[in-house]
């Protein structure tokens, strides 16, 4: 007897409209870039909240469950570390969604003291280690032309 399909929760058509772009400064440590990475990703996908994904799960043929990731593509790219600040005032002046993942996240231990150092620097003075950000693939796309993949 043939099986019927499986009964999905929350399925919603994915979009290929927009995209996930994360530009990291080429010559900062591995650690450093899937921090950068982690934290970007990590950001985003809670911005999206349930647009992130287009259902709960994929099932195998044995009925095992697999969570669904992100409907966006994510790409990752690589960047000199003074491209990084253009880039964050590109990304501010349209308005998308972004993370910019800078050196006092990874030298602090807590937000407190985050707060304190960058209450005591100019915005031209923070480091970027990467910048993450969302939008409409054509606009994505426009502000990355210049990176490459990373490698």
């Amino acid at each position: 007897m043939p099986r019927s399909k499986p009964n999905f929760t929350n399925i919603m058509k994915q979009d290929f409209n927009k995209k996930i772009a994360i530009v990291v400064d080429k010559n900062i440590d591995n650690w450093q870039v899937l921090n950068a990475v982690a934290h970007a990703s990590a950001y985003i996908g809670n911005k999206l909240s349930d647009n992130f994904i287009t259902g709960d799960y994929f099932e195998t043929k044995d009925h095992v469950k697999h969570p669904r990731n992100s409907q966006f593509p994510i790409i990752v790219l690589s960047a000199k570390s003074g491209q990084l600040k253009k880039l964050v005032n590109e990304i501010r002046n349209s308005g998308l969604l972004y993370l910019g993942f800078i050196k006092d996240m990874i030298e602090t231990n807590d937000d407190e003291e985050i707060v304190e150092a960058l209450s005591k620097k100019l915005d031209s003075e923070i480091e970027y280690l990467g910048i993450g950000f969302f939008g409409d693939k054509e606009q994505v796309n426009r502000l990355t032309k210049k990176f490459s993949l990373w490698k």
